[in-house]
């Protein structure tokens, strides 16, 4: 479908000499682009004087026609609301949804290359939730097969560096992450976006600052929309050994933590109690209880469930989205944001508003039935115009 932006005044089209058969009633419509240049009607030719003159004041432009680009495929979960109404009200308050739209997030976390994540895998797969898994890349389980098919599955499989050295200096640790990230850009064709810290050593922090977008730590805590978790040393739950799904202390229990603060909680789990006796993963977990957990995660039905690179993009996504004050210009609203470095392409916030047309790259964002607009954040530059 089509929009069209309303027309310049007939005065100054007729001075332009642009003919045309249709006329416009709105005289004061904001400018596309504000690139000086205007363009007539659909039907019409383009005046490039007066119009491109006014788009670069923040005046009347050009009658322009913005296409209304595809639903993204943004790879987050569908919200469960269904054909809700498109806004309709008065053009303005613009708001990121926190957690895409979800009550709180969850991300559930493997480390070390066990044989019993291996092992499970298939079952794993079968809950329907993404995991990241971080790779010790000088294990041997690193060249097993199932890692290339978890990221073709759409997990995050990352950086748990070569050789978990847990001390020494940021070059030290710094070369140690390097060859980690060779490794899997070597032998499972991904581009690495975050690491876990072997034993949550703090001065990998200042390694991954140069190197990737987070850094999961190991203290525990909740991590909420805008509050002032650190990126490099993220917070993480680690469950006893043996922890159950349910009970004090359990799976569950950290869960409804989260979804009553609406925060997002990450969660590591090393391995199984049904490993081999070689495996030694610390403090593990009888895979029957994480099934619970899992499961139980899924039956709130208003909790995302996603990878850490994916939850986390989308938090520090909108942290920088909101770091601006929008401008505006005439009847438009301008956001533009700066990413953190190492940022992965193709992702996107979720925002609503009261009314008006959301472009970006001069294309109308299509309203989501499940009730939101998708702003991808590559574009760096969003606008809200009558």
């Amino acid at each position: 479908m089509r929009r069209i932006l309303p027309w310049v005044s007939l005065l100054a089209l007729l001075s332009l000499g642009c003919g045309s058969d249709e006329s416009s009633p709105d005289v004061n419509a904001a400018p596309l682009t504000g690139n000086g240049t205007g363009s007539a009607g659909s039907d019409g030719a383009a005046g490039a004087g007066a119009a491109g003159a006014a788009a670069n004041t923040g005046g009347s432009a050009g009658a322009a026609a913005i296409e209304e680009a595809p639903l993204p495929t943004s790879g987050i979960p569908l919200l469960a609301a269904q054909d809700v109404a498109k806004p309709a009200g008065t053009p303005g308050n613009l708001k990121v949804l926190d957690w895409a739209g979800f009550k709180a997030a969850v991300s559930y976390t493997f480390d070390d290359t066990n044989r019993s994540q291996i092992k499970h895998y298939p079952e794993l797969q079968a809950l329907g939730v993404h995991y990241s898994f971080y790779l010790i890349t000088s294990r041997a389980e690193s060249l097993d097969p199932i890692w290339k098919q978890a990221v073709m599955d759409g997990h995050e499989v990352a950086n748990h560096t070569q050789s978990h050295i847990q001390t020494g200096d940021v070059a030290t640790l710094g070369a140690d992450t390097d060859a980690g990230d060779t490794f899997l850009k070597n032998n499972v064709g991904v581009t690495v976006y975050t690491m876990a810290a072997p034993y949550g050593t703090a001065t990998y922090a200042d390694v991954a600052r140069t190197r990737y977008l987070i850094n999961r730590g190991v203290g525990d805590g909740l991590i909420t929309p805008n509050g002032a978790n650190d990126p490099f040393n993220l917070n993480c739950w680690i469950p006893n050994a043996n922890t159950p799904a349910t009970g004090a202390g359990g799976f569950n229990a950290k869960i409804d933590a989260a979804y009553a603060a609406g925060a997002w909680q990450t969660i590591l789990v090393h391995g199984f109690t049904d490993m081999d006796a070689a495996e030694g993963a610390y403090n593990p977990v009888d895979f029957n209880e994480f099934v619970a957990g899992v499961n139980y995660s899924k039956s709130l039905g208003d909790l995302w469930i996603d990878s850490l690179v994916n939850v986390g993009a989308y938090w520090l996504g909108a942290k920088a989205f909101n770091a601006t004050p929008p401008t505006t210009s005439g009847d438009t609203t301008t956001w533009t944001w700066t990413l953190p470095d190492h940022f992965p392409p193709n992702k996107y916030l979720r925002v609503t508003v009261d009314g008006g047309t959301l472009v970006q790259n001069d294309k109308a964002l299509p309203w989501d039935p499940h009730g939101y607009y998708e702003v991808a954040l590559d574009a760096k530059s969003l606008q809200l115009m009558p």
